[in-house]
């Protein structure tokens, strides 16, 4: 795709389809007031979810109507408004989409420091082709400011007031500070951990629930019905799960599912929700602790911590044959979330320009800053999340940026050597050597979760 300046882009959203759709017309059109294919589809203006920054999106293609503009645009809780996106200063446009149907999301703002952040999420998380504005051509833009991965940490506190002795030492509760952490059963995560920590681990925004969430419900009359939804809330409020779906916890509210919902709260889940908590849908992607080491909680199965995985199925079984599903309509389903799972399947190519460990072990990649720089053995699994999928069998070297510190700027990294700022995560101890002539696979993180560069290279 041929590179374009917002400024040239966005017009032609508006000329190119239509004047198409008016030579095939019949009769020239009367009336004075210009039609909707000569006023356009419009653009949408919202807020991302990701990045609380504001965005436009314009609708390029044939296939656009202003029906499925109006549906888009609801998605992401933006308005619809006339004419096309119009700003003072843009860092640049993701393409979405292709053919007669593409989405332009401008991305609005003069601050460089941005740059790799609009980069990575166009075309990292959302898969589309970065088209850059001048200012973010510049290869030595600022290093990006926003929050970083903290890494968990296993957080030990006295019991609050009222509660029994912990089982960690000196009657201790420990919790790790975690997404996927739990505090012990039948006590809150939020009275033992921080979801500050957590919100740097996993993109949180607040979604509404189903509109028909809170109409009465008669199984709350059943008593054995709600004794096993009062512990599976229970189960929930000893995890990290209620910093994004326990309304009075969240900063702006509950992400969809709330355990504080009004009525039965279990009907603020989809059913495609009540399959991921059951277990239905894979969630490994999203890493696990052993439960030995989570006070007890399993979610190698369920996706909810849980401990009792039987139990725990069991009720969101019960609940998907209320919705008139079952567990087993969601058995092809991939492991979720794609975006996680669709890392662990890639398979890399070889590098190109320049990109891998020169012969006087200087590292080139990709893609802008980086806050986590693997070397591995060629054909290694991928790297994945913490706490049990970020270090790969096949590691070789493996170096991190500490959350404190600016991240790493491709060719000022040396293999083996630990920069100021940074740790060498693997080998513990040494610093490990290459094999003049063997393959090698590089993988570079701009943070948790977002690579930039996978591909592998041959040591010189």
């Amino acid at each position: 795709m041929p590179k374009f300046s917002v400024s040239t882009l966005l017009p032609i959203v508006v000329v190119l389809p239509f004047a198409h759709l008016a030579c095939e017309s019949a009769a020239p059109v009367e009336a004075e007031t210009p039609t909707e294919e000569e006023q356009g589809l419009g653009h949408c203006v919202y807020t991302n979810k990701f990045s609380k920054a504001e965005e436009c999106r314009q609708y390029v293609g044939t296939e656009w109507t202003s029906a499925l503009v109006e549906e888009d645009c609801a998605s992401q809780a933006g308005t619809v408004n006339k004419g096309d996106c119009s700003y003072e200063a843009t860092l640049g446009t993701c393409v979405l989409g292709e053919g007669e149907k593409q989405t332009w999301v401008v991305a609005p703002g003069a601050d460089a420091a941005a740059c790799s952040g609009q980069k990575l999420g166009c075309e990292t998380f959302a898969g589309g082709a970065w088209q850059p504005e001048e200012i973010c051509k510049d290869d030595d833009y600022q290093p990006p400011t926003t929050t970083v991965f903290q890494p968990p940490e296993l957080i030990c506190k006295d019991p609050v007031n009222g509660e029994a002795a912990g089982q960690g030492e000196d009657g201790k509760v420990c919790t790790w500070g975690m997404i996927s952490g739990c505090t012990e059963p039948g006590r809150k995560f939020t009275e033992y951990a921080s979801c500050e920590d957590v919100y740097t681990q996993r993109p949180y925004y607040p979604v509404p629930p189903p509109p028909n969430a809170a109409e009465p419900d008669p199984r709350m009359e059943d008593p054995n019905y709600v004794s096993e939804l009062n512990w599976v809330k229970e189960q929930v409020e000893a995890c990290a799960c209620v910093c994004c779906h326990q309304d009075s916890v969240t900063p702006q509210g509950a992400g969809m599912w709330d355990i504080e919902g009004k009525g039965n709260w279990i009907n603020t889940f989809t059913p495609y929700g009540l399959a991921f908590a059951g277990g239905f849908v894979p969630s490994w992607p999203l890493g696990a602790y052993p439960k030995e080491e989570n006070n007890g909680f399993d979610r190698s199965v369920t996706g909810l911590p849980t401990t009792d995985v039987a139990r725990m199925q069991a009720f969101f079984e019960a609940e998907l044959k209320h919705r008139g599903t079952s567990g087993t309509d969601f058995a092809d389903y991939d492991p979720t979330p794609s975006f996680f799972y669709d890392q662990h399947t890639f398979n890399p190519g070889s590098c190109n320009d320049g990109e891998g460990v020169g012969a006087d072990g200087k590292m080139t990649w990709k893609g802008g800053w980086a806050r986590y720089v693997f070397v591995l053995e060629d054909g290694s699994d991928n790297p994945g999340v913490p706490p049990n999928l970020d270090l790969p069998e096949g590691t070789v070297w493996k170096l991190d940026a500490r959350p404190e510190s600016n991240p790493l700027k491709s060719g000022d990294l040396t293999f083996g050597k630990v920069p100021t700022g940074t740790f060498q995560a693997f080998p513990a101890e040494g610093s490990p050597e290459l094999t003049k002539g063997k393959t090698y696979y590089l993988y570079v993180l701009a943070d948790v979760g977002i690579p930039i560069t996978r591909c592998t290279f041959e040591a010189k």
